[in-house]
């Protein structure tokens, strides 16, 4: 896998992290396949801090001993912590009783594994809007824009979601966020779902329409919770500028708590696709993709393809 990015152009701060989850066996086999901490997620981070450099990065110290030994500490800004001082991790326990509750009452959820298997990776994702916030905040190399990549990106396994991308980005959001979304088919999402299945759902069903306000706002709260609404937010990749991390991490987290109010523990995306249900500040420009491939091209667009007015 091979891009080409002038690193010469010190205008962009790139933000990830990676941990090993204390349940790393579980989390290895959760998303259908092998996602081993040292042959999947190490080698990933290696190679996206030398295609970019200008990291923050939040990290264990077996991450941050794995970098500092392959020569590329200088290229980082690292904040080493435990896994228990992730900001939502005091909500464990609380957050695994609702996420029980959700599977009683809301049926399959998160792809037929137990809450135990996935709790610690969903306290690893919801601390994306605060890593970006802190990016800012330090910004050790002085850059405008901060994008999210996540550790995983570079894996040679997702090859396929780099292969339209040259490696340039051409436009950069002023005043709002920058994020993917992709159309599904509401109930099954369509990458799960084999091809005629999906063409009979439209035939029946008729397009889907482009996410406008209007549609966002019928998305209900349970369908958003459980990835199930008709616009999926493929999350590992984001853009917007130093001035937008605060306000994008203060709306992210007023809205995960009112989720939350609403007894139901989301993933990152599902937050993500909350804000724009809700979303009276104009805060998002969306960029179309065709499920994951494609998903850096989509964030690194000329232009965006709508926003929300």
């Amino acid at each position: 896998m091979a891009i080409t990015y002038d690193k010469k152009r010190n205008d962009i701060t790139f933000c990830t992290m990676l941990f090993e989850l204390p349940n790393a066996s579980d989390f290895s086999a959760l998303k259908r396949n092998d996602r081993k901490f040292e042959n999947f997620y190490l080698p990933s981070l290696k190679q996206l801090i030398e295609t970019f450099g200008r990291v923050a990065l939040w990290c264990d110290q077996k991450t941050a001993d794995y970098i500092t030994a392959n020569g590329l500490a200088e290229s980082v800004n690292m904040r080493i912590m435990d896994f228990s001082e992730l900001p939502h991790f005091p909500e464990h326990s609380q957050w695994l009783s609702t996420l029980h509750d959700m599977q009683r009452y809301h049926g399959n959820l998160l792809h037929k594994k137990t809450p135990e298997q996935w709790i610690n990776y969903m306290i690893l994702i919801n601390a994306k809007p605060t890593v970006m916030d802190w990016a800012a905040s330090e910004n050790k190399f002085n850059t405008k824009y901060f994008m999210w990549l996540d550790a995983g990106s570079f894996n040679p396994m997702y090859k396929f979601m780099w292969d339209k991308w040259d490696g340039t980005i051409e436009s950069y959001p002023e005043s709002r966020v920058r994020i993917t979304i992709q159309k599904t088919m509401g109930k099954r999402r369509p990458r799960f779902t084999p091809g005629f299945i999906y063409k009979l759902y439209k035939y029946i069903r008729g397009p889907i329409a482009d996410a406008t306000r209007d549609t966002l706002i019928k998305q209900d709260l349970i369908s958003i919770a459980t990835i199930n609404a008709d616009y999926d937010v493929p999350a590992c990749s984001m853009m917007m500028t130093g001035e937008m991390t605060h306000r994008f991490h203060t709306t992210y987290e007023r809205t995960r708590l009112m989720l939350k109010r609403h007894n139901l523990v989301t993933t990152e995306q599902a937050v993500f696709q909350a804000m724009m249900k809700f979303d009276t500040e104009r805060m998002f420009e969306l960029s179309y993709i065709d499920g994951y491939r494609g998903v850096y091209h989509g964030v690194a667009k000329p232009t965006p393809d709508h926003t929300l007015e």
